[in-house]
């Protein structure tokens, strides 16, 4: 009967054992899958609106950058051709005095100065004075 008993005892132990482990490793971990799932949801749904926040500086930033850069393309742009229009003032103003040597035998220094502020009716007026001062 002892050896009846010691089996009985084994057994009863294993049994206790076997509950304790599943308890301690199978219950919990179906409630910590549902606690980690929670838990990444709430810490995505965060994150998404901080993402969203600094996407957002991001956005106005990138736009602040484009207009600036449109900004500096049209200021190229509009310095290009006021240097075209100079250049082509004083090609027209170079070619005006060889003319006037071949007519009449007189020629007319213009010195005419600008003032790279590429406003052009200052750049006229300019000249009519250094005319009227020249005479």
């Amino acid at each position: 009967m002892s050896i009846r008993f010691i089996l009985k005892l084994v057994s009863i132990s294993v049994m206790v054992f076997l509950l304790a482990a599943c308890t301690l490793f199978g219950g919990d971990s179906s409630k910590k899958k549902d606690d980690a799932k929670k838990d990444t949801e709430s810490k995505a749904q965060s994150t998404k609106g901080k993402e969203s926040i600094i996407n957002q500086e991001l956005k106005k930033q990138y736009e602040m950058y484009n207009e600036i850069i449109q900004h500096k393309m049209e200021q190229d742009q509009k310095l290009i051709k006021q240097s075209e229009e100079r250049y082509k003032k004083l090609k027209e103003e170079s070619e005006k005095p060889s003319d006037t040597k071949k007519d009449g035998g007189t020629s007319k220094k213009n010195t005419s100065t600008s003032d790279g502020d590429g406003s052009d009716s200052s750049g006229d007026q300019g000249d009519n004075a250094d005319q009227s001062k020249s005479k």
